[in-house]
């Protein structure tokens, strides 16, 4: 008897949600950043200790933060390399009077969006800004993506499983059939219904799946 797929959220961002997050120890210069940012004309939160920043932000946050390098308990990298070990999906920006290049590759390395130095010019540092916006937007809905496309392949029977590999390794239903020991009737059944759960209209976009590693698991047998 055939399951029901339940329906799947596929917003993949939501922009509505978005925030810039900005953690500065200085509040002079946290004020310029505020006031930039705010210009944007999207949220923005401020917090001059990293420890409160961390107690507070939220697993599902999304957008940018800009942090200072050089903070009293935390350094800007470090606190991106946390909340890194969250998965939390903001683009970090570091913000320095004091860069140097052992700092900028550490940064780099743990994936910091950019540098921008304390003497910057506005219209730069909100070009940086919007960068690192559609940078976070592309990650978080490329993510998004993905889970929406392990949801739906965990909606496969066991034998829609063997058939959809099959059929992405590019079988015809008669050799499905002959391989499974099932009737090319019932091969076909299984392909709709594969087509119709993973939401693949062809088996182009099957073999693209699976290319795209959302299907390259071990068949599961009964």
């Amino acid at each position: 008897m055939e399951t029901q797929t339940a329906p799947l959220a596929i917003d993949y961002y939501d922009v509505t949600s978005e925030q810039i997050y900005i953690v500065d120890d200085h509040p002079s210069d946290m004020l310029v950043i505020q006031r930039l940012c705010e210009s944007m004309g999207i949220p923005v939160q401020v917090f001059a200790d990293p420890a409160i920043f961390l107690a507070s932000i939220s697993p599902n946050a999304i957008g940018c933060l800009i942090v200072d390098l050089m903070m009293p308990s935390l350094s800007g990298i470090e606190l991106h390399q946390k909340l890194r070990q969250r998965n939390i999906d903001l683009t970090t920006v570091v913000v320095t009077g004091y860069a140097d290049a052992g700092s900028c590759r550490a940064g780099f390395q743990s994936g910091v969006f950019d540098f921008i130095e304390k003497d910057f010019k506005p219209a730069s540092f909100l070009e940086v800004i919007r960068r690192a916006l559609s940078e976070n937007r592309r990650v978080v809905a490329d993510r998004r993506h993905r889970e929406v496309k392990k949801q739906r392949l965990s909606t496969l029977t066991d034998r829609e499983m063997d058939v959809a590999r099959l059929l992405a390794d590019g079988a015809t239903l008669k050799e499905i059939g002959s391989q499974l020991g099932i009737s090319v009737q019932t091969a076909s059944k299984h392909r709709l219904s594969v087509f119709s759960k993973l939401d693949v209209p062809h088996e182009v976009e099957l073999f693209r799946s699976f290319r795209d590693s959302f299907l390259r698991v071990e068949s599961r047998h009964h």
